[in-house]
């Protein structure tokens, strides 16, 4: 039996259920509260700290979202089933106007039901199980039957003759011969087009006609009724009547000097230069084909009334604008400070008609995603993809059915030979990434987006659980996948070698490690770390941290934060290296951060203390009562029977050691906010205790084979000792478990005879190694970092040495 050792490099590649003979040295078994960083070994994970008490109830489901808009200005925002309250960072509630209502929030599920995303000072909320409708109520103003007669051209012994429902005026041009200068004049008078215009007007409404310039003018059947309107403008005639009438006109010049405008025209150029203001036509271009119709209405020139233009406009009496009620809604920032949730007002549609300027592709349908890509908001619904105008988020309809403009707005389906529903859209890659329940397709894969330009390619065909939205983290994107009773979360990127899109396993060596109904991921880039909350685990966030270094991963660490028993974690969120969590408890709902940047510490006690719900001193009020020589302090939230807390001296306390562990008592009951402590105590942190704990692989033997190491299975390890290199480290215990044996615990308490550190009146803290003895089969026994005190501890490496017999020798 020959003495042997090894060592484990790191310890920082979090838990893995492969059979350990196939593990990593550096995975575990098991590693709860502990957080591996590549910069600091594996160490006890931060703490929370309380940042303010929300509310005095608990919420069982709600929609939480963060609002970062500068580093001194940040929300928290709770949407309930019908009603929605923002929190700023430091707890004060923010007033909230609700000018329509409060009904879009409606929804026995608002964490599912509700999504939300902040461009700028608008936060757009959207309700999934609305379906969206069209605004009945709202349809392009409709006019009295109505045409245009236009006196095109005058020329000398012309007759010109207009029709209305049977009565017929006919005005006649004089000749052009003339003996004086006067006659002359008169014939010039009498072929100008707005003469011709005038004499036809009072013809129809008096039956006579002016003859000063020798015209003649005729009437058949009778004078226009009371219930027609003529108007004249220029050489245009108007006429108008509630109800709808004959028109036709003729003149001397096959018809071409004089034409009329009723409901439509062949071509643009056959619409007279003036109008009325709101008429409407319809330019009809090629007959048989409907969709190259469009309608222009007349409209006047604000700064010149004797001038107009016709411009493209909405078919009348048609639907032209969306049901604001059911689209998305905005959650405003107002410049008083104040907040406004209210219904947006989207831009109505202002040429075609239905079938050349249909409605978005939502009407009709419930909206999957609200998300912001290129400067245009963009909604999922169905298989289509909804962009809105470039820079004008609330339009959805066409500027003109005669061109496509760059800007216009976008709405296009993703095509496949599968049901492709479209459930979220994440930025990706300088592209757009389009994720349903089996398919990921990618939008925009062009330098610029345009209607013109835009198409849905297949990604890639990997099944989704969309559940939680996925999320980016630098230049990948993350997303879950059901495992039956477990979550999978696959890594989205784009292969350095082929440049094809592709997603690989992250938990493929922990299968069964996150629990099913992931419903919110939250990623850091700065922290390269990415936290996933479960339904059905709602006090526990399972942590991912990976490494990339030279298109290698070197790291890809699973490990889980357990919180209170009594914690039902809404919602968590990443702003740079901190993780926001809003949290429900018995007593309340709390915001609270974490803080993951390497080298944290609580000044000037140079380590940070580990305890969670920490609160500093500041954040409490005391009071010193000399009579019985006691402090009195007042914490910002009350005591829960089912958890333990603690409180440590700090920095400049009276008589006191920063760091150390003082006693208190409730000051009432066992569950208010006040705690007593003897003696005047000004400085301070509290708590709640929270225990890390690491399990150790099971130890091997192993040899270099193809570049590689291999485990040695053949053959008998008998663990002598083990030596654990620390850093940083003020306590933590050790517990060797053989099988069917008592527990054996060996505590460092950072007390170290001789060493430099080992100050009386100061915490101790410590680097080395730790040697601790085993004495077991490798295969029978669990060794495991235990950490239950508010002191930091830090492992870089581990060695061992053992006595290993080989049953055979090898060829």
């Amino acid at each position: 039996m020959s003495l042997v050792s090894s060592t484990i490099p790191n310890l920082v590649n979090g838990v893995s259920q492969q059979p350990y003979a196939m593990r990593l040295a550096s995975q575990a078994e098991e590693q709860v509260n502990a957080y591996s960083s590549v910069v600091e070994g594996l160490r006890k994970r931060p703490p929370t700290k309380f940042i303010a008490k929300l509310l005095n109830t608990p919420l069982p489901n709600a929609k939480v979202h963060i609002i970062n808009r500068d580093q001194n200005e940040r929300y928290a925002v709770i949407a309930t089933n019908g009603d929605l309250r923002v929190f700023r960072f430091d707890g004060t509630e923010v007033p909230v106007n609700f000018p329509n209502g409060k009904a879009y929030l409606t929804s026995t599920a608002p964490e599912q039901d509700i999504q939300v995303v902040t461009v700028a000072d608008y936060t757009f909320f959207l309700n999934k199980t609305v379906v969206v409708k069209q605004n009945d109520a709202d349809a392009a103003p409709t006019r009295p039957f109505e045409v245009l007669v236009w006196v095109r051209q005058g020329n000398y012994k012309n007759p010109y003759k207009v029709s209305i429902n049977g009565t017929s005026a006919t005005y006649t041009t004089r000749s052009s011969w003339s003996t004086t200068e006067n006659e002359t004049n008169a014939a010039l008078n009498s072929i100008q087009t707005a003469n011709i215009a005038e004499q036809l007007r009072t013809l129809l409404v008096s039956g006579t006609s002016e003859t000063g310039y020798g015209g003649i003018g005729s009437i058949t059947g009778g004078t226009l009724g009371p219930s027609f309107t003529v108007t004249r403008y220029g050489s245009v005639l108007h006429i108008s009547s509630p109800t709808d009438f004959t028109v036709a006109t003729s003149d001397g010049q096959g018809d071409t000097a004089m034409s009329f405008v009723k409901n439509s025209v062949q071509s643009f150029e056959k619409l007279p230069s003036k109008g009325v203001t709101g008429f409407q036509v319809r330019v009809v271009g090629t007959k048989d084909n409907a969709f190259d119709d469009y309608f222009v209405s007349y409209q006047d020139d604000a700064t010149n009334p004797n001038s107009g233009v016709w411009k493209e406009s909405a078919k009348a009496g048609e639907v032209r604008s969306l049901l604001a009620t059911t689209m998305p809604h905005s959650l405003v920032r107002e410049a008083n400070g104040t907040f406004t949730f209210k219904a947006n007002t989207w831009d109505a549609r202002k040429a075609g008609d239905l079938k050349s300027c249909p409605m978005p592709s939502c009407v009709g349908r419930t909206i999957n995603d609200v998300f912001f890509h290129k400067n245009r908001l963009g909604f999922l619904s169905d298989e289509n993809v909804i962009l809105s105008g470039s820079g004008s988020f609330f339009n959805l309809f066409r500027t003109s059915v005669l061109q496509t403009i760059d800007t216009d707005p976008i709405d296009v389906a993703a095509s496949h030979v599968k049901v492709s529903i479209l459930r979220h859209a994440i930025p990706f890659n300088e592209t757009l990434l389009l994720f349903s329940d089996q398919t990921q397709f990618t939008l925009g894969q062009q330098q610029l987006l345009t209607p013109k330009t835009v198409s849905i390619s297949l990604s890639t065909e990997f099944d989704c659980s969309l559940r939680a939205k996925p999320v980016g983290a630098g230049p990948n994107v993350y997303f879950t996948v059901d495992r039956g009773q477990y979550t999978g979360i696959r890594e989205f990127f784009v292969d350095s070698d082929t440049k094809a899109n592709n997603a690989t396993d992250v938990t493929s060596h922990c299968p069964r490690y996150l629990p099913k109904g992931v419903v919110k991921l939250a990623g850091s880039s700065n922290e390269d770390a990415i936290v996933a909350l479960s339904e059905n685990a709602r006090g526990t966030l399972y942590v991912y941290r990976y490494f990339w270094q030279s298109g290698q991963k070197l790291q890809s660490s699973w490990s889980r934060w357990e919180f209170g028993t009594d914690d039902r974690i809404l919602s968590v969120d990443f702003i740079a290296s901190e993780l926001w969590m809003v949290v429900s408890r018995p007593n309340g709902t709390f915001l609270e951060k974490v803080s993951l940047e390497p080298g944290a510490r609580d000044e000037p006690a140079q380590f940070e203390v580990h305890l969670d719900r920490k609160v500093y001193d500041s954040q409490t009020t005391q009071s010193y009562d000399a009579a019985t020589n006691t402090t009195t302090i007042t914490l910002p939230y009350p005591r829960l029977n089912s958890e333990t807390y603690r409180l440590v001296s700090w920095f400049g306390d009276e008589g006191g050691v920063p760091g150390r562990l003082i006693d208190w008592t409730p000051a009432t009951s066992s569950t208010d906010n006040a705690i007593k402590v003897p003696g005047k105590l000004t400085k301070f942190v509290w708590g709640r205790s929270y225990t890390m704990r690491y399990r150790f692989s099971t130890l091997m033997v192993r040899e270099d084979a193809g570049g590689g190491k291999q485990p040695v299975g053949a053959g008998r390890l008998q663990v002598k000792r083990v030596g654990l290199t620390f850093n940083n480290a003020g306590y933590f215990t050790v517990e060797v478990t053989p099988a069917y044996r008592d527990t054996y615990r060996y505590v460092y308490s950072g007390r170290v005879l001789g060493a430099g550190q080992n100050v009386l009146g100061k915490i101790a803290l410590d680097e080395g190694t730790y040697r601790f003895p085993v004495g077991a089969k490798n295969e029978e026994v669990t060794i495991d970092i235990v950490n239950d005190s508010h002191l930091p501890c830090a492992f870089l490496s581990a060695e061992w040495e053992g006595y290993f017999q080989m049953r055979s020798a090898r060829i």
